[in-house]
């Protein structure tokens, strides 16, 4: 069952309340120690490559296929950063509350030449560590600023 399908048939059941959802995060650099970002369809600002996992998918698999389906490439090696917890209870714009967690990794192995899936990424580029500041940032971009300090 895809995760769509799952929270689908989950919210069914409970309707807006509270969930825990986890996923995971990607910080890519290439060879000249310049980091990914992905800009969203529809968004302005920079973040990770990131997304939810599906129903019983480990962290890793999550990592590997969502960088594979947003970017095209394929993930040979990471390793756990750290596991952010939810600040607060989010909410959706159709009003479903939930707990983020999320699982950051460094990406230590990657191939391919980084393509947007154009359906969930406008835009990937890679970006010298200086630039970043000056970005328009999502939350994950921030917290990039402190895991490539």
């Amino acid at each position: 069952m895809s995760r769509e399908g799952y929270i689908r048939d989950l919210r069914a059941l409970i309707g807006p309340r509270p969930v825990n959802l986890i996923g995971v995060a990607a910080l890519i650099t290439d060879r000249h120690g310049q980091l990914l970002l992905a800009r969203r369809v529809n968004a302005d600002c920079w973040g990770l490559i990131a997304g939810l996992s599906e129903l019983g998918e480990s962290p890793d698999a999550t990592l590997r296929r969502e960088v594979h389906e947003e970017s095209r490439l394929t993930v040979t090696g990471a390793h756990l950063l750290e596991l952010l917890g939810p600040a607060q209870l989010s909410e959706a714009p159709n009003g479903d509350q939930f707990y983020a967690y999320t699982a950051a990794y460094r990406v230590t192995g990657w191939h391919g030449a980084p393509q947007p899936d154009g359906h969930e990424l406008a835009e990937l580029r890679f970006w010298p560590r200086a630039d970043l500041p000056r970005l328009p940032l999502t939350g994950l971009g921030r917290a990039a600023l402190a895991w490539t300090a």
